[in-house]
């Protein structure tokens, strides 16, 4: 007899109780689960463990789905600076779970165990798939057509371009995931490119492709490998994540790689993340002042 902890790990922390059956667990085996702390019941026919994520137990007790940048959170992918949760939601569901009933305020939803504001998406194929694969979020071809559907060029094409280095998308399978989407949205597709890391160092990207450099990323040097170059230049551009680059062991580390860089005649701009979003036209004109220094 299967264990129904285990069963709803592999699912990725909460899984129907039509999953559960489906894998050979009794209505028992799940009563059993409940009462020694092992499983949580989020809502009726809704099991979760421990492991499940705050973003992912809000949704499954609204009655939806992570959707959309929230999804795109929860795989890892670059989902903008919108930190409101997304929940797709079957476009007759009843019974949410929310603040107050959705028609009275549309506007100022939240879950109704916090104040975490949510947007729900009422979607002809929004409702939760009782059989899965996941109930908890939207598949990965959906979150990215919905990241490119509701989302800014910039934010989607980012997401991409973390969908392509991260999960290993090829072109192909973009555009097999795309080939019904409507034209503008192929054409996010297509400005998509391999060799950002992160979120941040797409933006980047396509920040200075617009302002009319040409970049080349993930460049290997002895020793070490750096974000981006400059074609036709000698210019270097780094960009810092206070994740990655916020610790004193960083700082130093980023100290000797930019040493070694100066020592081959290259001139580093390193980018904060801050700055990045905070102030562009002031990255943009160092950016610049760095390509006549050593240009």
């Amino acid at each position: 007899m299967p264990d129904p902890a285990l069963v709803v790990e592999s699912l990725g922390h909460i899984a129907t109780r039509q999953q559960l059956i489906a894998a050979g667990c009794s209505g028992s085996d799940l009563t059993i689960a409940v009462r020694r702390a092992a499983l949580w019941r989020v809502r009726q026919a809704r099991y979760a463990t421990p492991g499940a994520s705050t973003d992912a137990i809000a949704a499954t007790r609204v009655g939806g789905q992570l959707a959309g940048p929230s999804a795109a959170k929860s795989y890892g992918l670059w989902y903008g600076l919108d930190q409101r949760l997304h929940v797709s939601v079957g476009n007759n569901s009843s019974r949410l779970r929310t603040n107050f009933a959705p028609a009275l305020d549309p506007d100022r939803l939240t879950p109704d165990f916090s104040d975490r504001e949510i947007v729900l998406h009422w979607l002809v194929d929004g409702a939760v798939p009782e059989l899965g694969p996941e109930c908890w979020r939207v598949p990965l071809g959906t979150c990215l057509r919905q990241i490119v559907s509701w989302a800014d060029a910039e934010t989607s094409i980012a997401c991409l371009d973390t969908a392509r280095t991260k999960l290993g998308l090829s072109t192909r399978m973009l555009d097999w995931l795309f080939a019904e989407a409507p034209a503008s949205a192929r054409l996010r597709v297509r400005a998509s490119r391999d060799g950002s890391e992160s979120g941040s160092e797409s933006i980047v990207r396509q920040r200075l492709t617009a302002a009319g450099f040409d970049v080349v990323q993930q460049l290997q040097f002895p020793g070490m490998r750096v974000d981006m170059r400059l074609t036709g230049t000698r210019v270097i551009v780094e960009v810092d994540s206070e994740a990655f680059h916020g610790s004193s062991e960083a700082k130093l580390r980023d100290q000797s790689r930019d040493a070694a860089l100066s020592a081959w005649r290259f001139v580093v701009v390193r980018l904060p993340f801050d700055r990045i979003f905070g102030d562009w036209p002031g990255c943009l004109s160092e950016v610049r002042a760095a390509v006549s220094r050593g240009a």
